[in-house]
């Protein structure tokens, strides 16, 4: 579909930004990684290398720029450290929670209330958080994964924030 809409742009003159970064660091990663007895990095080349050649087979148009996650991590970092001094997060022990009861429009896009979500349904329910739907920003390290240094400890970041704060890098406000 972004091919399509790109190239429809394109032929009109416009010209394109196409931003599709690679998360080459998170949970299933580094569990597949574990259960292959591979290193975790290798293993996503090998995706990220996978899945190029597939956009080359079906003739789609390469991205402008693809960021990834593990050479972004000075922007992760400050996005962070942005939402926590703007009090949108917290950290807890080496973790860092995005609060969703402080933002208003919180599932807004999937149409889902806050009220109506379940804990424990999808992510395992974590006493330490303020409320059971606050998803990680940052993880504290654990043995055997891969970790940067960060104010909060040695860590990585959580599913969510590697993507904002590439395409906010990359793409701007």
């Amino acid at each position: 579909v972004f091919d399509v809409i790109r190239r429809y742009f394109e032929y009109r003159g416009f010209q394109v930004l196409h931003v599709m970064n690679f998360t080459d660091v998170d949970d299933k990663i580094i569990n597949r990684a574990n259960q292959q007895n591979v290193d975790p990095f290798q293993l996503a080349e090998g995706y990220i290398l996978e899945f190029r050649q597939n956009l080359i087979d079906l003739n789609i148009l390469p991205a402008t720029i693809n960021p990834r996650a593990t050479q972004e991590m000075d922007q992760i970092l400050k996005m962070i450290e942005g939402l926590i001094e703007k009090g949108f997060a917290y950290p807890v022990d080496g973790d860092v929670y995005f609060r969703v009861q402080k933002d208003a429009d919180y599932g807004r896009l999937s149409g889902r209330k806050l009220d109506d979500m379940q804990a424990g349904s999808r992510i395992e329910v974590d006493d330490r958080k303020e409320h059971p739907m606050d998803f990680a920003l940052w993880k504290s390290a654990k043995e055997g994964e891969p970790f940067w240094d960060s104010p909060w400890g040695h860590g990585r970041p959580g599913w969510h924030i590697e993507c904002s704060a590439m395409n906010l890098h990359h793409i701007g406000d």
